[in-house]
């Protein structure tokens, strides 16, 4: 599992050039952040230093999940591709022992069982919800009904400026509900990710030896590249 921890010395400090030269000395250590001791600024630069220590589409998903999660904490993290019809799920975290693979590259969600979720991340606006009777965690309990929901939040991934996936979150019922902070900062840490989607998803679909998952994703990103 991996967390990253800023050291003290950069805490409270929202300067950005610190921060990269304690990235720069090798002093980022990983565990887990406290993240009502961090400002706006420097949960960003956290982010974007998690990110920049992986290599590879997976790697810097797992390494975006998990600073986030450190960031805006809930039981359960994922992040997922819009690719065609479906969701691509790239990577799964979680503090709990809970039945589910941390890669599940393999696995593809029909986007038609999230209709309201979908249209509300489409939207590139995102949303948050702790209401059980709310239309989006309805239809998130009615596909994973063993899981004990307190509240969701979905936050789109944009590149190139369209949206191309979701960072998605639940909390369970110990938890409090999300927030529009929470919403804003995990939307800026997004972009951060999705910035870097086009490069990363055209070299993972390159690498692959079989067809797989993505290839219609990829050729839109590229699409929108040669446009540019």
């Amino acid at each position: 599992m991996i967390t990253i921890e800023l050291p003290h010395e950069c805490m409270g400090q929202g300067v950005e050039s610190e921060i990269e030269r304690v990235l720069a000395e090798g002093r980022l250590k990983f565990s887990t952040m406290d993240s009502g001791r961090v400002s706006r600024v420097e949960s960003l630069v956290f982010a974007r230093a998690a990110m920049s220590n992986a290599v590879g589409l997976i790697p810097v998903a797992e390494a975006a999940a998990e600073a986030i999660r450190a960031i805006v904490p809930a039981m359960e993290v994922s992040i997922s591709l819009l690719d065609g019809a479906y969701f691509w799920d790239l990577v799964f975290v979680s503090d709990r022992d809970l039945p589910y693979p941390r890669f599940p590259v393999d696995s593809r969600t029909p986007i038609a069982d999230f209709p309201i979720a979908t249209e509300r991340v489409l939207s590139g606006k995102g949303y948050f919800s702790g209401d059980a009777a709310d239309e989006a965690v309805v239809e998130y309990e009615r596909q994973w009904s063993d899981v004990e929901v307190g509240a969701i939040m979905g936050v789109p991934i944009v590149a190139l400026g369209g949206v191309h996936g979701e960072v998605f979150f639940v909390r369970d019922t110990e938890q409090p509900p999300f927030t529009r902070d929470d919403l804003d900062i995990v939307s800026e840490i997004a972009s951060l990710f999705g910035a870097r989607l086009p490069a990363l998803l055209s070299n993972y679909v390159d690498q692959q030896t079989e067809p797989g998952p993505a290839p219609a994703l990829a050729n839109r990103l590229n699409d929108l590249l040669a446009d540019r």
